[in-house]
């Protein structure tokens, strides 16, 4: 192997084309490694079937791992490890001892962060955890329920997320605590004995910090190549949409607080029109409150990633809610590539990315969105906002910036797990 090229092997939960903002950020690290001259292989889970299959995407190879068995397996999703562990571990054992050049495994979610850990262990090859949302300290990786922020997993606490994750009655609930505790211990494990932990924001840090304080962090924002961004919006024109319009985007649950959306937008009287993109269970639900609201809201449901960057290119602004302490949301992130207004609601990682006011606009109240939306009438303020969230994403996220900082935590980890490496 030469000195100047490593053997990434990047484990994830999820990898495009169908999938979440998770998902296309570890294809965008997977590019910017490929790009200097790594050779990333991409392992990733389907839920659909139990098979192993080959294929490409954008120039990555990706080997999806089938896991629906494990996922119905009722013991399995009772077990001390999350249900794809036994799966995922088994397989990454196989490639392991097939490919013996491995040098770093890297794992980007819940599901591939603690098999990661463990099988590098056995095959002393050092490990990297990113943490793109609280699963160390959280089943659901959230850190929310009840309508609120939790902080933290007390016996209460565990018992009334029992109840409402499982639909759980409270004796059996509580008496699901003990497993609960098993699981999560089994996830700090991972993240105490991984070679590194990233976080993709500081928001994520000091939440799981709390618990594990002993851990190494180190926090990496997505990263987002705005040369790709722009050559990845994809021509698309919905017949039910016309400029201008505000856009928001997202599966429909609670967490991502499209009721609180609504609420701010009926208090505004806006006579813009908003863009749903997304699906989920709350879409009935919220198609219900849109009519009692009076709002002017198309549902337009899932959209491939191209055809969304579309819509947010074209959009007025876009408009990320939020319930729960987002981490660091990619809509955001992307939107501010794009150079379009981002107006965001409060928490997490999300106050990390935008200075209000300056590259985009933070919500804490109805009264909030009104001003800000009376602000934006002025297109003058629109292209400013804009182009400073542009350039604030070219400063921060770009694999310019990002690559040199992995490089680091990659070269670190191999020297703390063999001295007699060399650097990239």
């Amino acid at each position: 192997m030469s000195n100047l090229s490593w053997r990434i092997c990047l484990v994830t939960d999820v990898y495009p084309p169908e999938c979440g903002g998770s998902g296309w950020s570890t294809h965008a690290l997977a590019r910017m490694l490929l790009k200097r001259g790594h050779q990333t292989d991409v392992i990733s889970l389907d839920p659909t079937t139990d098979n192993i299959t080959h294929r490409s995407f954008e120039g990555i190879e990706v080997t999806d791992v089938g896991i629906q068995g494990s996922r119905r397996n009722p013991i399995r999703r009772l077990g001390a490890h999350d249900y794809s562990y036994i799966t995922l571990f088994n397989y990454l054992e196989q490639y392991l001892t097939r490919e013996s050049d491995v040098d770093v495994l890297h794992a980007q979610h819940m599901h591939s962060g603690v098999p990661v850990v463990d099988i590098g262990r056995v095959h002393k090859i050092p490990t990297v955890l990113t943490l793109r949302d609280y699963w160390p300290v959280c089943l659901h990786g959230t850190s929310w329920w009840g309508q609120s922020n939790c902080e933290g997993c007390t016996t209460q606490y565990l018992t009334e997320c029992m109840k409402e994750y499982w639909n759980f009655p409270h004796p059996l609930a509580r008496m699901m605590v003990p497993w609960s505790r098993r699981r999560l211990a089994s996830r700090q494990k991972s993240v105490r004995e991984a070679g590194r932990v990233i976080t993709v924001s500081d928001a994520v840090r000091v939440r799981i910090a709390r618990e594990q304080p002993d851990t190494k962090f180190s926090v990496l924002p997505n990263i987002v190549d705005l040369d790709l961004l722009r050559s990845a919006v994809t021509e698309f024109r919905h017949p039910k949409i016309v400029a201008p319009y505000l856009l928001t985007a997202g599966k429909l649950i609670p967490t991502k607080g499209f009721d609180l959306l609504f609420d701010a937008l009926a208090y505004t009287k806006t006579d813009l029109p908003l863009v749903v993109a997304g699906d989920g269970p709350m879409k009935n639900h919220l198609e219900s409150r849109a009519r009692q609201l009076g709002l002017s809201v198309t549902f337009c449901g899932w959209l491939p990633h191209g055809k969304l960057l579309r819509l947010q290119q074209e959009a007025y602004s876009v408009i990320v809610p939020s319930a729960w302490n987002e981490p660091l949301s990619r809509i955001i992130l992307e939107s501010m590539g794009l150079g379009v207004p981002v107006i965001a609601w409060a928490g997490g990682g999300t106050e990390e990315i935008i200075d209000s006011g300056v590259n985009g606009y933070i919500v804490k109240s109805s009264s909030d969105l009104d001003r800000i939306l009376l602000s934006l009438k002025s297109s003058s303020i629109r292209i400013k906002v804009g182009q400073a969230a542009q350039e604030w994403v070219g400063s921060k996220c770009s694999p310019e910036i990002i690559y040199p900082l992995l490089k680091n935590i990659y070269s670190d980890v191999r020297a703390s797990c063999s001295p007699q490496s060399s650097g990239i």
